[in-house]
């Protein structure tokens, strides 16, 4: 397509207010041809029932190999424009978030029984332990990202997947770097990472432990490098989106005293309030910038062999065509009729979080353990919306607890 672009996304309207940009943009077309984060133009797609079917159609496509018109570019090409050396081709191209079809679903496969309901509910008694750590550490005001969230997520995480407690401190590290984006320290904190990751999968492979690390290097069908890039997608994934979940449910129930006090009256409906604000202020804005390998058509819009889709999970979250209240979080409303996943915050189709029942316990315990401890918490001053890579946003906290 070679019109003009409708909408601009790199617009300081757009980039300084995502929630309401992108809103706008859904009440004029559920699928709009526009100029997207990385520049290019490609579609635009933000109606729910859009969202899902882009997501769940194996013709969207998050490689872009062998397309035509700007999917002629291949991952490899794209991350050595970039400054990628060679070297680390191998690990960012075994990545899950790479992947599509048979071989995505085999890495997928190897490790998805970690994550069941089942096998997740018997770590509450160790994430309600973290969690109260933490709590008793912080002071009179805390600053709840660097002080609680990001600190929970990456424990969890870390012990799940069977990074010793004593490294924790350098994955931290490594995270802020890839989400600051700064090209210059993106590629030797890499090789760090992928350094590190080689001489744990040897310790775990000559000393198995019960984590599922040890359990991924006993798979036979796996590689050295598939290893590798499991582990460094699991920690990464695992910690930073949901550090940025939590920070932005509490300042949401912050900002909302009855939904507080329905949860304090009414405990059980915490499950609930988690999917809720999941839809109503997910850290995740953006889906992973897709193309589409055949013609296709949605919403009635045509789109091209070679497109660029980007699928925004947040104004789908939104749409008054599916929620009674598409910008309110309404946790009563959720409990009696949001059912199954009623939203898009953890993604959707092939691609759909990994980790979501480890992420709603996480946020369940989390939230309400801050909220029981310290009833009367606040922000301290105006939080701010901070844009990251990716299509993600977090908001800068500083609370008052006590």
């Amino acid at each position: 397509m070679s019109s003009e672009p409708v909408v601009d996304v790199r617009d300081p309207a757009v980039l300084d207010d995502p929630m309401g940009g992108y809103d706008r943009v859904l009440a004029e077309s559920p699928v709009c041809w526009a100029r997207l984060p990385n520049g290019e133009q490609g579609w635009l797609v933000t109606g729910s029932d859009a969202v899902r079917a882009v997501l769940s159609d194996p013709a969207v496509r998050n490689d872009p190999t062998g397309l035509p018109g700007q999917g002629a570019q291949t991952q490899e090409e794209a991350f050595l424009a970039l400054g990628t050396p060679p070297e680390h081709l191998p690990y960012l191209r075994a990545s899950l978030l790479s992947l599509d079809g048979a071989e995505h679903a085999r890495l997928r496969r190897s490790i998805s029984h970690a994550f069941s309901a089942s096998r997740v509910a018997t770590l509450r008694p160790r994430v309600q332990q973290i969690v109260d750590d933490l709590l008793d550490g912080l002071g009179e005001t805390a600053n709840l990202i660097d002080e609680f969230a990001y600190p929970l997520a990456m424990a969890v995480v870390c012990e799940l997947v069977g990074v010793p407690e004593a490294d924790w401190a350098d994955w931290w590290r490594w995270g802020k770097v890839l989400v600051d984006g700064d090209p210059a320290r993106i590629t030797p904190t890499l090789g760090e990472m992928f350094a590190y990751c080689h001489a744990l999968v040897d310790r775990r492979r000559a000393e198995p432990r019960e984590d599922l690390l040890s359990e991924v290097v006993a798979q036979d069908d796996l590689t050295d490098v598939d290893a590798v890039a499991l582990v460094v997608f699991l920690v990464l994934a695992g910690h930073e989106t949901m550090a940025h979940m939590l920070s932005n449910a509490a300042l949401a129930l912050m900002r909302d005293p009855a939904q507080r006090e329905l949860l304090r009256a009414e405990p059980g409906l915490w499950p609930a309030a988690v999917r809720e604000l999941v839809r109503t202020d997910g850290p995740v804005q953006l889906a992973r910038l897709r193309y589409a390998a055949t013609d296709l058509e949605v919403a009635g819009v045509r789109i091209s062999a070679g497109d660029a889709v980007q699928a925004v999970l947040g104004a789908a979250n939104r749409d008054p065509a599916r929620f009674a209240h598409p910008h309110a979080a309404d946790v009563r409303w959720q409990a009696e009729h949001g059912g199954r996943e009623g939203s898009v915050g953890f993604g959707w189709g092939p691609h759909f979080c990994l980790g979501v029942a480890l992420a709603k316990l996480e946020a369940e315990v989390a939230l309400r353990s801050l909220f029981d401890r310290f009833p009367a918490v606040a922000p301290v001053g105006e939080p701010a919306w901070v844009p990251l890579p990716r299509g993600r946003h977090r908001v800068a906290l500083e609370v008052r607890l006590r």
